[in-house]
């Protein structure tokens, strides 16, 4: 299976292992987390496998390239479409999770001075993003803080930063276990896709709560 997936990547990239990495870590989900055991994994790049360093330099790279377009585009798109009816249950199956999280945050939130909220929500986007799980990461981090009501360069400097920490965290236990990072990709993706179906189980459970309790 993992010749077949080296197989596939250097049908695409060839050698490139750089320009691969920087590709991967933009993608939704996997983002540095899964570009760091990528990168550095010689059972798919072979020679070419990328050292410590430089694999978390262009997968963090690849991955805070996607923060300022989001930070720039997200809240306009999201209040535009959230509330049609074609496109209001896709926007709450991606982000749904994030509204809960928006909404338990601004509740922390409602007895503390301005400062103070300031403050815990930059706290909790930050672990948001640093913590190194499924569905956490720039993307829904960059979503999360703008959905706070942090501004631009403050949602791009936080995101940024624990993106940074997360990176930081993957490639020590890439580290500890050099020889082992293809298998190391392949649980975060498995466990990826567990926290997606997941996420669709708890999603259609409570579409259907609610058609039965509108009945």
């Amino acid at each position: 299976m993992t010749e077949a997936i080296a197989e596939f990547f250097r049908n695409i990239f060839g050698d490139n292992v750089i320009l691969a990495t920087i590709i991967i870590a933009i993608i939704p989900m996997i983002e540095l987390k899964g570009a760091i055991p990528f990168a550095m994994s010689e059972e798919l790049w072979g020679s070419n496998a990328l050292a410590t360093w430089p694999a978390l330099g262009y997968s963090f790279l690849g991955s805070i390239l996607i923060v300022p377009v989001l930070a720039l585009i997200f809240k306009p798109i999201y209040n535009a479409i959230k509330d049609k009816k074609f496109f209001k249950g896709i926007v709450h199956f991606f982000v749904g999770g994030v509204e809960e999280k928006t909404d338990k945050t601004n509740q922390k939130t409602k007895e503390r001075t301005q400062r103070a909220k300031f403050w815990l929500k930059m706290l909790a986007v930050f672990l948001f993003v640093a913590f190194p799980v499924p569905l956490t990461g720039v993307w829904t981090g960059t979503c999360f803080a703008i959905l706070l009501g942090l501004n631009f360069w403050q949602a791009c400097a936080v995101v940024i930063s624990g993106n940074a920490v997360c990176g930081l965290i993957v490639t020590f236990v890439c580290a500890i276990f050099p020889n082992a990072t293809a298998i190391l990709l392949f649980v975060f993706i498995g466990l990826i896709l567990v926290a997606l179906l997941a996420r669709t189980i708890i999603f259609f459970a409570r579409k259907r709560k609610q058609q039965e309790s509108v009945e």
